[in-house]
Parts: structure tokens; sequence; C-alpha cells
């Protein structure tokens, strides 16, 4: 599965992916399962994300997340 870059920001922020609010949600962390993508920040280096859905079961929304060292959180959706 391939990837791509949708957002760096603070917790909390106004994040939605595919109209859901992701701040205002409950992860549900797939099986806690990760992918090592770029650090949008340093694109040279790779972190742990970790694949989580939002929104209802029968519509779910994926996305991977990270924490970055800066104190924002970075997120993937797959392409």
């Amino acid at each position: 599965m391939s990837w791509k870059t949708v957002h760096i920001g603070k917790e909390g922020d106004h994040l939605a992916l595919s109209g859901v609010k992701v701040w205002q949600q409950e992860w549900r962390w797939l099986g806690s399962r990760t992918v090592m993508l770029p650090n949008p920040l340093e694109p040279v280096e790779t972190q742990s994300y970790m694949i989580c859905e939002i929104g209802a079961s029968h519509r779910p929304v994926r996305f991977a997340a990270c924490k970055l060292v800066s104190g924002l959180w970075s997120f993937y959706v797959p392409d």
C-alpha cells in the first residue's frame, strides 16, 4: 500500500479526513500495525506510523499517524 502525506499540525487542531474530525473521534489502532514512512519535516528520516481508523465501522476512514519530536503530529492517508 502506498501513502501520501496530508497534514502536519498540533494535537487538537481542526484536521478532518473525508469529512471526519480526527481529534473528535476515538482512534482504532488496527491490530497494532505500523508502517515506516518519511518524516515530512526531515524527509531523509523515516518514522514508525500507527495505522488507524476513525468514523463508522461500516465506512471507516483510514490513516497513519505519528507524533514528531517537535510535538507536532504527522498524518498520511492511503494513496
